[in-house]
């Protein structure tokens, strides 16, 4: 059994800040990255290990929280009404303009003009994989940081409601510190805003429809990137 103390709630949160991160940084920079090997063999590798991390890490979390009594409200998964789910889906979708705005405001304000909305070249090669990793990662990240987080830094660490969201939109941001600075920043954004949904709404499925709809926009945002970066098809002559 686990003690029932606080020390033990703090450590869980403080163990499930950015799961994924060394998984990135090791497929990116370690032998399979090497000169000379396959260079979308460690984009598919971290396509693979990162939702499976966020998935392992997670599921430990809960099922520590469970064993130790404490397991939020804020996991019940209450359901939501329809409303909700298509405020929900154009949040998520106007999110990903939100973002792009709040990263491109650097160089508007260095008068370098408006860059062109793009998905990071470091999400990996785009196919069902690079599908199923977003939505997976997506969901795991709702139970994890608007779930877990934010009720057991509001309903058991007594912390206000408005920080406890602040909290949990910081430590998923840095979940994303390897695409860098900026996206951190822009991540602060979106898991403010999916935080707020969750408390307002009192469901964490409304975060979830968000978040999935945001990152549907993003896979339909990089499968056209991916289009249009192919070559042209020249036609052949006649024989």
């Amino acid at each position: 059994m686990w003690s029932h103390t606080r020390s033990l709630e703090l450590l869980v949160l403080v163990a499930t800040v950015a799961p994924a991160e060394l998984v990135r940084v090791a497929t990116a920079f370690g032998p399979a990255a090497r000169a000379g090997t396959d260079p979308g063999r460690a984009a598919r590798r971290a396509q693979l290990g990162a939702p499976s991390a966020y998935l392992l890490v997670t599921a430990l979390a809960v099922a520590v929280a469970a064993d130790g009594g404490f397991v939020p409200d804020a996991l019940t998964g209450r359901p939501a009404g329809a409303p909700w789910l298509l405020a929900a889906v154009g949040i998520g979708a106007a999110l990903v303009g939100a973002e792009f705005a709040l990263g491109a405001a650097p160089a508007v304000l260095a008068g370098r003009g408006l860059p062109r909305l793009a998905v990071h070249p470091g999400a990996g090669p785009v196919g069902s994989g690079y599908a199923a990793a977003i939505l997976l990662t997506a969901a795991a990240e709702e139970v994890l940081y608007r779930g877990l987080w934010i009720g057991l830094l509001h309903e058991r660490l007594r912390l206000p409601a408005a920080i406890a969201v602040a909290l949990a939109a910081l430590a998923y941001a840095l979940g994303h510190l390897f695409f860098g600075g900026l996206a951190v920043v822009q991540k602060i954004l979106s898991g403010a805003v999916f935080g707020l949904l969750a408390v307002v709404s009192g469901s964490l499925l409304v975060p979830l429809v968000a978040h999935l709809a945001q990152n549907g926009a993003v896979y339909a945002l990089a499968v056209r990137q991916q289009r249009a970066a192919r070559p042209a098809r020249v036609p052949e002559a006649a024989g």
